[in-house]
């Protein structure tokens, strides 16, 4: 809200700048009673102007820019169509294979208790005792004692083995002794 301040007689409203119109709005006020003889006759002459045809015909038209706008709005429209169009294919493709995984799902959870039975002791002993199977007796049970300590034999078909590995040595250090003379 402006507040109203009196100084040296003006008032003011909440600003101390100069109200750079008042001068020509005092001159306005002034001139109003008044009217100069010019003005007046100018004023009582209407202009008339005549506009051609071609000019009314040219507003008539429209411009090339808005038709290139409408256009453009009208493929923009299009491309949204073709969106929506493909994206209800897409969810109706996903609707389809989410049915497809539920059944699935359901035979998966089906095939798997059937392969669990087939681990069933009494259905594995059923089963080896129609191809014939039977226990072993004790005299069929053998043993094996793995107590010992682990030792290593390695056996090689050629007896000179070890003798050719230490000459490849010495041959192999002479080599690098002269290579360093």
């Amino acid at each position: 809200m402006a507040q109203k301040y009196r100084h040296s007689g003006a008032s003011t409203y909440g600003s101390l700048a100069y109200d750079l119109d008042a001068l020509v709005l005092e001159r306005q006020l002034e001139e109003a009673g008044t009217m100069p003889e010019r003005r007046a006759e100018r004023k009582a002459q209407p202009v008339q102007r005549r506009r051609s045809e071609a000019h009314a015909q040219a507003k008539a038209r429209p411009s090339a820019l808005m038709v290139g706008g409408i256009v453009t709005m009208c493929a923009l429209i299009v491309v949204l169509l073709l969106g929506y169009v493909q994206l209800t294919a897409a969810s109706a493709s996903v609707s389809q294979l989410n049915n497809t995984l539920s059944e699935l799902q359901s035979e998966h959870v089906a095939l798997l208790t059937e392969y669990e039975k087939t681990f069933d002791l009494a259905t594995i002993k059923a089963t080896a005792e129609a191809a014939g199977m039977s226990k072993p007796n004790s005299g069929q049970i053998q043993y094996i004692d793995l107590s010992g300590s682990d030792t290593v034999v390695v056996y090689t078909d050629e007896p000179g083995m070890t003798a050719r590995v230490f000459a490849d040595v010495r041959q192999s250090a002479a080599s690098v002794v002269e290579f360093f003379r």
